[in-house]
C-alpha cells in the first residue's frame, strides 16, 4: 500500500461532553497527493494510506471517521468517444499504533476506455477524531 504525502491539513478542535470519558471533537481537513494512472481500456484499484491529525495514545482515541473524494483528475481523450470512471470504493480511519496518529486508508478505483488517458493526482480528506484528551 503506497502512502501519500499531505497538504494544507487543518484543524479544528471542540470541547465536547461525552459519550464516555470523550472531551474532544477534531476535524481535520486537507489534501492527499498521490498519483494513479491508466490507459487504453486499462482498470486499477489502489489503496492510499496516510496519516493525519495530532498524536495520541490508545487510551485517548475514542472514535474516528473519514471520508475523501477526488480532487485533482486528468482525461486525455485521444479519439472520440472516450470515457472514463473513477470513484472511492473505500475509506477508513482508525489509530496506528506506530505513529500515534489516525491513519486514513482511500481505496479508489479508476477505469478508462480504449481512446483515453486518465490520472488521479489529489485527494481531498475529511477525518473527524473523537478524543478524550
Amino acid at each position: 500500500m503506497p502512502t501519500a504525502n499531505t497538504t494544507g491539513e487543518q484543524i479544528i478542535e471542540a470541547v465536547v461532553a461525552g459519550p464516555d470519558e470523550a472531551n474532544r471533537l477534531f476535524t481535520i481537513t486537507g489534501t492527499a497527493n498521490v498519483g494513479i494512472f491508466v490507459s487504453n481500456g486499462q482498470s486499477r484499484t489502489e489503496t492510499w494510506t496516510f496519516p493525519v491529525g495530532p498524536i495520541f495514545t490508545r487510551g485517548q482515541l475514542y472514535r474516528a471517521i473519514g471520508t475523501a473524494s477526488l480532487s485533482a483528475q486528468n482525461l486525455n481523450v485521444q479519439t472520440a468517444p472516450a470515457s472514463s470512471q473513477f470513484s472511492i470504493t473505500s475509506v477508513e480511519a482508525d489509530w496506528d499504533d506506530e505513529s500515534g496518529r489516525v491513519e486514513v486508508r482511500v481505496e479508489v478505483f479508476l477505469t478508462a476506455s480504449a481512446s483515453a488517458n486518465v490520472s488521479i493526482n489529489g485527494l481531498r480528506y475529511w477525518v473527524t477524531v473523537l478524543a478524550q484528551v
